[in-house]
């Protein structure tokens, strides 16, 4: 037999397996991938290519005198040559616009959707990573007085995003002073990047004179107060109960450990951050994460954008052992989406 029919061969066996295994959930014989095959290959011949792929590292055998299961190696070898699109239905895409309309009230409301359809469509759990401030719109600020020293800065951008911070003035401000400055910047400052916003007010500040200066440095100094314009990354989860039925968190060690990435979250956060600065679908699988607190499963991403701009990024996290077509194709379909949808708010 020709070299490339024995390659196509071993290609075919191991997609096989792999859709098998994800499947079943279970070590997959050569007997079950001869029946995949209609019985027009032999078991025995499978057999042999079994063995080939087990010494290329591409299936392992998970306990002596089982059947074999992919290995990180082969799931990457389905994900990159093998996989077959299975794009989801129009009942899904319908399904997903509800679910997504329903959660338009407000900015957490449809982040909470957004991951909780993410887990509706894939059974792992849906990840949202909130936009990053900086590359968000303004559309609004207010300052209210507190006493003589602290003032309640509510920022509001054109996504509906809402930051508020207490700022600790080092000089007062009177009460039609913080209302002048407010409309200045929401008339100067509509439809700008936070990201761009000080450097805008240096530039203004460097051009003016005589009493409006005075204002406008008082404009900066307000924006310049460590809080209004910083905000922590937030991560929303949804599929707690989804994960926790599948068979590999069937041991309780097991199913903390995933629960206590939710809990720290770091690890999470730098590679969805990491994801963020590249399009398209990003696929993770197993110990090519370089942390070791993910180096169990699978974690799908896909960055989110607001009219052509970056903002953010969601993805699913399950096993290894995952549909990768449907929850690829899911991430995919949500990121347009969420982006349009956010569009729309602002």
């Amino acid at each position: 037999m020709k070299h490339v029919d024995i390659e196509q061969r071993q290609k075919k066996i191991l997609c096989a397996i792999v859709e098998s295994y994800i499947e079943i959930a279970m070590p997959v014989g050569s007997r079950a991938v001869s029946q995949r095959f209609r019985k027009s290959i032999s078991p025995a011949t499978i057999r042999n290519v079994m063995a080939d792929l087990e010494e290329k590292e591409l299936i392992m055998h998970p306990y002596t005198s089982a059947g074999r299961i992919p290995t990180d190696k082969g799931y990457r070898m389905y994900v990159d040559l093998l996989l077959e699109p299975k794009h989801l239905t129009k009942e899904e895409e319908s399904l997903i616009t509800r679910l997504i309309n329903r959660g338009c009230e407000d900015f957490e409301t449809l982040m909470q959707a957004v991951s909780k359809a993410i887990c509706m469509m894939t059974d792992v759990a849906g990840i949202v990573l909130t936009p990053r401030l900086k590359r968000s719109v303004f559309k609004q600020v207010e300052f209210i007085p507190i006493d003589s020293s602290r003032i309640l800065a509510v920022l509001i951008t054109n996504s509906g995003l809402v930051k508020s911070a207490i700022l600790e003035m080092e000089e007062e401000f009177t009460k039609s002073e913080l209302l002048r400055i407010s409309e200045f910047l929401n008339h100067e400052l509509d439809g700008m990047f936070l990201g761009e916003i000080k450097d805008y007010l240096t530039r203004r500040l460097l051009e003016q004179g005589d009493s409006f200066y005075t204002f406008l440095k008082k404009a900066m100094y307000i924006f310049s107060i460590p809080g209004l314009l910083k905000m922590e990354d937030r991560i929303y989860f949804e599929g707690t109960t989804s994960i926790m039925a599948c068979p590999e968190f069937k041991d309780i060690a097991k199913a903390r450990l995933f629960l206590r990435l939710f809990e720290e979250k770091r690890d999470l956060m730098e590679l969805f951050n990491e994801d963020m600065e590249t399009d398209g679908i990003k696929v993770h699988i197993g110990k090519e994460n370089s942390h070791k607190s993910i180096q169990d499963y699978t974690i799908i991403t896909s960055n989110y954008k607001i009219n052509d701009r970056v903002m953010g990024a969601i993805g699913a996290i399950g096993p290894t052992r995952m549909e990768y077509g449907r929850v690829m194709s899911a991430v995919s379909y949500l990121s347009s989406i969420l982006g349009k949808v956010m569009e729309e708010l602002g």
